[in-house]
């Protein structure tokens, strides 16, 4: 018959696992918890440049705030995510997984062939417990011509002559006489407006950018007589708005029998 051997420990040992069995569980217990894997982070910022409308000057650069901006795999393009950009344009993604992705926001398109198009971030890799800075996308904006703070004014006189057309018969206040304002390069006028009881106008809330204030005359010789042409001229004068709060004061004479 063969003898069976018990292990049977001693009373001091069984004290003493009782208190090792505890600790061997506490270190299982934060190896485990050591193992998982903090997910990471993506965080930027979103600015704005704001334009004229024909997307050639340059008004201001401000946050976007509210823009909708897509965090999505670099491979398939597929979307993962949505956050949205505070007062400042900062926006952040959280709880991303380890991958490689891309961020894009939607923007005018400055050439006006579509409406909007994706303005995208290099593509960047996102590890456990990792936050990613992204770099700063711009997007663009075109806005319209009275959208600014500018103003040109100005003050116009009339000059009567007699029917001959070299005697001055009285000089007045020019008062409901047309004023037109070109913006940029525009072949045509963009507003027109009338003069006061005084020979005043006012063009407010302008954006940046050039312009031209033009009002029709009667044709003149060489001498400044009037002809008696038909077609009258334009008095032009050329102004560059460069400050969004610049007030500019133009005075100009017309001559009429």
């Amino acid at each position: 018959m063969e003898n069976t051997f018990i292990f049977a420990p001693h009373y001091k040992e069984l004290n003493c696992m009782k208190t090792y069995l505890p600790f061997v569980a506490f270190i299982i217990i934060i190896g485990i918890t050591g193992c998982k894997k903090e997910p990471g982070e993506v965080q930027g910022v979103v600015m704005q440049k704001i334009y004229d409308n024909d997307f050639k000057y340059l008004q201001r650069v401000q946050p976007a705030s509210d823009a909708d901006v897509f965090l999505s795999e670099a491979g398939t393009l597929a979307v993962v995510d949505r956050a949205h950009s505070s007062y400042n344009g900062l926006y952040s993604f959280t709880d991303v997984k380890d991958g490689s992705y891309v961020v894009f926001v939607y923007s005018d398109d400055t050439s006006k062939v579509d409406g909007s198009v994706a303005v995208s971030s290099a593509q960047f890799e996102v590890k456990a417990g990792k936050i990613v800075n992204v770099d700063t996308l711009y997007t663009f904006k075109g806005i319209g011509l009275e959208k600014g703070n500018a103003t040109i004014c100005g003050k116009i006189w009339l000059i009567n002559y007699k029917k001959n057309g070299y005697e001055i018969k009285d000089i007045s206040l020019a008062q409901e006489v047309d004023v037109y304002l070109i913006y940029g390069d525009h072949k045509s006028y963009d507003i027109r407006t009338r003069t006061n009881y005084d020979g005043t106008f006012c063009f407010s809330n302008l954006i940046k950018g050039n312009y031209v204030v033009y009002v029709y005359s009667e044709a003149e010789d060489a001498f400044g007589n009037l002809t008696g042409a038909t077609q009258k001229v334009a008095h032009k004068k050329y102004i560059t708005i460069s400050d969004d709060k610049q007030e500019v004061f133009v005075t100009d004479t017309i001559k009429t029998f």
